[in-house]
Order: C-alpha cells, then sequence, then structure tokens
C-alpha cells in the first residue's frame, strides 16, 4: 500500500525533476569511475580491463545527459534581457565562484608539493607555480585548467554566455536549430576553442524542451526499446572494431551516444515511477562537491596503490571499485560534516547546492 501510494505521488512533472536529481549523482559517481582508471586504453596488457577502460572511456559517455539538463534547467522559466540578467547572476555564485576557489585549491596543493620537493632537493615535476609564464596561468585557470575535471564546469559557463543565440537558434527554427547546432560535432570538429561540440548540441536540445514546455523524460519514453537496442548494437559494433583493429564510423558512434542519452533517462525515469528507484535528497546533494573534491585525493590514492599492487587484470579489477568507493564515501563525509559544521563555506564553494 505504501509503494502505490508512492508512485501515486510521482507524477509526470515530479518524475522529470527526480530524474534530474537521480542522475547528477550516479553520473558524478560515473565520472569518478572513469577518473579511477589504472590504465588508459591501449596502455599496458590488454585483457579484459582494458577492454572494461575502453567501455568506460570511449563507448559511455557520462557527461551529455548533464549539459541537457542545464540547458533544460537554464530557460525552464522562459528568456527575456532580465531572465537572461538574472540567471547569469545566479550562475556566477552557482559555477563561477565554485570554478575560482577549487582552481586556486589546486593551485595552491600544486605550489606545496613543489615546495616539499625542493626542500627535499627533489627537481618538481612540471613548471614550478612561481615560474608560471602568463600563458601558465591562462592554462591553469582557463585553457587547462589546473583542477582538470572543471573544464565541464568552464564549458557550461561559456555555453551560458552566449544562451541568447541558442535561444534565437530554438525559438525561430524549433527543433531544426536543434539538428542545426549539432553540425560541428557530426562533422568530425569534436574540440572548437577548447569547447567540446557535442555540448552544443545537447544545451540545445534541452533548450527545446524548456521553450517548448515538454517534458523530456515522457517524451524520451516510447523511445526507451529502440535507444537501448540502438545503443547495444552501436556499443557491440565499437568493441569489434576496437578489438579487431578497424575503422571506427565516427558518426555511428555519436549516434549511440545519443541513443544512450535517450535510454538511460527514459530507464531511470521508468523505475523512479515505479517506485523502484528512490531519490536520496542528502546523498543527491553531496553531487557537486564530488565532482569537486574527488580527483587530487583520488589521483593519490592511485599512485600510492599502484605502487604495492602488481599491475594484474584482477588486480586492477578489485582495485578500481575499491578506488571508487573509497572516494565516494570520503566525499560524501566531508559533505556531511561540512553541512553540519560549515554550512556556508559549503555552500561557497559548492555554489549553494
Amino acid at each position: 500500500m505504501k509503494a502505490k501510494e508512492d508512485r501515486l505521488v510521482l507524477d509526470e512533472g515530479t518524475v522529470q525533476s527526480h530524474t534530474i536529481y537521480f542522475l547528477r549523482f550516479v553520473l558524478i559517481v560515473a565520472v569518478v569511475f572513469s577518473h579511477a582508471r589504472l590504465r588508459e586504453v591501449g596502455e599496458g596488457p590488454e585483457g579484459s580491463y582494458s577492454l572494461f577502460v575502453y567501455l568506460f572511456t570511449s563507448v559511455f559517455e557520462r557527461l551529455p545527459a548533464l549539459v541537457l539538463f542545464s540547458g533544460y534547467l537554464f530557460f525552464r522559466s522562459g528568456f527575456s534581457a532580465r531572465i537572461y540578467g538574472k540567471k547569469l547572476k545566479s550562475r556566477v555564485r552557482s559555477l563561477l565562484v565554485p570554478y575560482a576557489f577549487w582552481n586556486v585549491a589546486v593551485l595552491l596543493f600544486t605550489l606545496f608539493l613543489q615546495w616539499f620537493q625542493l626542500r627535499i632537493g627533489e627537481q618538481p615535476g612540471g613548471t614550478c607555480v612561481w615560474d608560471y609564464t602568463a600563458h601558465d596561468w591562462w592554462m591553469a585557470f582557463w585553457g587547462g585548467p589546473i583542477a582538470k575535471q572543471f573544464w565541464f564546469i568552464r564549458n557550461l559557463m561559456v555555453l551560458m554566455l552566449f544562451s541568447p543565440v541558442f535561444y534565437f537558434l530554438v525559438r525561430y527554427l524549433k527543433i531544426w536549430g536543434v539538428l542545426l547546432s549539432s553540425l560541428p560535432w557530426f562533422l568530425g570538429y569534436d574540440v572548437v576553442f577548447r569547447m567540446h561540440t557535442y555540448t552544443f548540441f545537447f544545451f540545445a536540445l534541452g533548450t527545446w524542451f524548456a521553450l517548448e514546455k515538454r517534458n523530456f523524460v515522457k517524451d524520451m519514453e516510447p523511445f526507451f526499446t529502440v535507444s537501448g537496442i540502438v545503443f547495444l548494437l552501436i556499443s557491440l559494433w565499437q568493441v569489434y572494431c576496437h578489438e579487431s583493429g578497424g575503422t571506427q564510423i565516427l558518426w555511428l558512434n555519436k549516434i549511440g551516444l545519443c541513443a544512450s542519452v535517450v535510454f538511460l533517462i527514459s530507464w531511470v525515469g521508468r523505475m523512479l515511477h515505479r517506485g523502484v528507484f528512490r531519490v536520496n535528497v542528502p546523498l543527491c546533494q553531496s553531487s557537486f562537491l564530488i565532482f569537486a573534491l574527488h580527483f587530487v585525493p583520488l589521483g593519490l590514492l592511485k599512485q600510492v596503490a599502484t605502487r604495492f599492487v602488481p599491475d594484474t587484470d584482477f588486480n586492477c579489477f578489485w582495485l578500481h571499485f575499491l578506488l571508487v568507493a573509497l572516494i565516494t564515501l570520503f566525499c560524501v563525509a566531508c559533505y556531511k560534516l561540512m553541512h553540519r559544521y560549515t554550512p556556508r563555506f559549503l555552500a561557497l564553494i559548492t555554489g549553494g547546492r
């Protein structure tokens, strides 16, 4: 009876908002999962772990759905000069301030490591912070950036700054505007001015759902089976090409990525509507801190672990999952402690999330 009542509460709007909440957390943990890889693609002995790394770095993309959500949420309340100014002001707090804080934090940590190496008589790797040129500073805070995972936040900030372009494109050309925004990506220009061009398409798609007042979970649900089959078949083709040394068909891979987003959103929406999945709000609220905090401690743990654990497929598998679990629990624990004892500071460094 309780489960049935919970399902009745989850109307279409609630399912959509819960899908955003749920997938934000899951996909951020998937980012940690990707960064926990102990080998790069094509590095080390070929085996099941190398294939596993390929699947999580080249087949399954973690961020396009988050870009779609960002486009939808940015335009959900409509668009005007006043709304644009208000939205940009709110994004200064939610994106720019955390972006600056975490890049400064990583820069100071790098400076500490280099100072420590000098103190023990070693030459620090890379350019010393105190020897940075103007170009090095540019790369540290924007071109890189030095907090490597924050390239995604940088891309979002640029998209939102140029959001009027997406508004007029989608407002007047409708779905054709969305398709037009996908052209750079499908034509093979994957990165333009350090911007990943798939973000143009998914941000425009989120914009279209918002401006048309459509529920993207409801609209994608009828394509659940088809998108799952397409994604599976294209994934198998990618794996076959990877294993056999065949030539990848890049536009086909991109169709597979689009299918994976539709499948993931429709599947999670279906599971939430049926009550199979539940949204743990406090846990989901830790998503941004997990995203921001995980990279450096994960990198340190990987360095320590790989010194003492032999590089075999079996060891790589269990160590990979262990690292993800430890780092995620560590970040969630940090969130809970900061939420309890330093809530204002937490709000500052996570953009009020």
